[in-house]
């Protein structure tokens, strides 16, 4: 028997009940590790792999998707931090002290309240990063528990990494393309740069990420990726409200408060994208900074 089961996929449910990717959230739940020590197993969904196994001992993570219809999972704790059943048999197939998204019959519910607030696109008023909720909803003491140490050794040959491309379905997070365009021309005479590379393929992406001292990003999954492969990074927000645990390495910029901020609404329904009041020549001046140092 193992001591501990985390059991979280690549998917969130949303309001409505659609599921959606979610690589970001995912990735923040390694922070759990930390608590738990190394007794453990991760079950998850195949595409999660790939992205896990930077950070988690490939050995102790299992694809749901290849498990046997009569295997049994027992363990001593059981961390769910999925908000919906993949798979209801397999559910049925896991004993120990549930803990996060407890099943009760035939659906999930969260343990507590912070638990509650991880929830992607539900509001709440707890001030927390999602690191926070994740260790303190299942009871542990909140001690800055990091993302394990990344199994890459990718060195670094670019100053400045453009993490540009945002979900096609979110325009109000896109920071437009004549700025990134902008941001490199002023840029280069004082560093190398590199646009975006990986847009299909994980294992490119954390390469290339990898290679980068700085990540210039909007809220998507390079911010969090980048961070956890310890990477200083620059974040442009606004429409969402962000809830990474900076480390010490996030910076982040945001337009002018305003009473629609954060909306977290895919279109800007004020008539333009608060995103546009942020300049190049503001993000070149923090670069600065940040590399200087």
């Amino acid at each position: 028997m193992v001591e501990n089961i985390i059991l979280r996929t690549s998917y969130s449910q949303i309001p409505g009940g659609k599921l959606k990717s979610n690589f970001g959230d995912l990735l923040r739940v390694s922070v759990l590790t930390e608590c738990i020590g190394k007794d453990f197993l991760w079950l998850t969904d195949k595409r999660s792999i790939n992205l896990l196994k930077y950070f988690i001992d490939k050995e102790k993570i299992i694809s749901i998707d290849d498990i046997e219809p009569d295997k049994n999972f027992n363990a001593i704790n059981i961390y769910n931090l999925d908000n919906y059943i993949s798979t209801p048999d397999l559910f049925n197939r896991i004993s120990g002290n549930w803990r996060g998204y407890i099943p009760n019959k035939e659906i999930l519910k969260p343990e507590n309240k912070l638990i509650e607030a991880i929830s992607p696109y539900k509001p709440h008023r707890i001030n927390k990063s999602l690191q926070e909720l994740i260790v303190e909803g299942l009871g542990f003491t909140w001690k800055g528990q990091d993302y394990p140490f990344p199994k890459t050794d990718i060195t670094e040959f670019v100053d400045i990494g453009l993490n540009w491309s945002m979900p096609s379905d979110w325009k109000s997070k896109t920071w437009p393309r004549e700025y990134w365009n902008e941001l490199e021309e002023i840029s280069k005479k004082d560093y190398t740069i590199s646009w975006q590379e990986g847009l299909d393929n994980i294992d490119d992406y954390v390469h290339w990420l990898s290679s980068c001292k700085i990540i210039i990003t909007g809220e998507t999954l390079g911010l969090h990726l980048a961070s956890a492969l310890r990477k200083k990074v620059l974040a442009i927000l606004g429409p969402m409200k962000n809830t990474e645990f900076p480390y010490n390495r996030l910076t982040r910029i945001y337009p002018a408060e305003r009473d629609c901020m954060p909306c977290d609404s895919p279109i800007c329904n004020q008539g333009e994208n608060c995103l546009n009041e942020i300049k190049p020549q503001q993000i070149k001046k923090i670069i600065d900074g940040i590399l200087s140092t």
